[in-house]
Parts: C-alpha cells; structure tokens; sequence
C-alpha cells in the first residue's frame, strides 16, 4: 500500500509536502501520524503508479540492521557500504568511509559523532 503526508513536515530544516517524493530515510524519521493510505499501488509494482514515495516497512532490504561500530572490529569501510546501500544512501563510489558515515549522518540515519573532550 501507498502512502503519502498528509500535510507538510520539515527534516532536518527542510519542507516536505503531500506531493514530494521521499527517500527511506527521511519517511523512517516522520511518524506515521503524519501519513495517509493513497489506495494505490506501491511504485515499482504492477499497476498504476503512485505519488509519494514506496512505504520502507515494505522494503526488502535489511534496512533495519544497527550501523557499523565507528572504530574496532566491524567498523571498516565494507561494513559502512553495505549499512549505506541497504539504507538507501547515496554516496560517491570513490568515498572514503569517513564521507559515509558523513552520509549516513546526513540522511538522518544515525546522530553525529560527538567529540569527546
């Protein structure tokens, strides 16, 4: 099933609307309140296609996986690939892990590093 905003909401400073196409990872940061069933079919199936974006529940991803640690064992730049592709973020392919994990911060996927002090 299709769904769609029911009104505008803002990520991350930016406006999002009934008719704007979302990514995964900002329809993972709005509640469902905020949404409505269209009716129709999920883009990428048979049948008509939708405005709004494809529900990432129904995604066949492992987008729901925990990221990568940030240092140590797991923490290197094939694990943090593979959290970026199954998440939906783009990224340069010549990209150093650093940029994203950047990228992964950006898409609201995880929270910024704090420096410690």
């Amino acid at each position: 099933m299709a769904r769609r905003l029911r009104g505008y909401v803002h990520v991350d400073g930016r406006a999002y609307g009934p008719d704007d196409e979302l990514s995964a990872a900002v329809a993972k940061r709005i509640g469902d309140h905020a949404f409505e069933d269209t009716g129709g079919e999920v883009a990428g199936e048979s049948g008509p296609e939708t405005v709004g974006f494809t529900d990432p529940r129904a995604a066949t991803s492992s987008g729901d996986t925990a990221p990568p640690p940030r240092s140590g064992r797991g923490s290197g730049i094939d694990a943090w690939r593979k959290y970026a592709e199954d998440n939906g973020v783009e990224y340069d392919t010549h990209a150093s892990r650093e940029e994203i994990i950047a990228a992964a911060e950006q898409a609201g996927l995880i929270e910024p590093e704090q420096p410690t002090e």
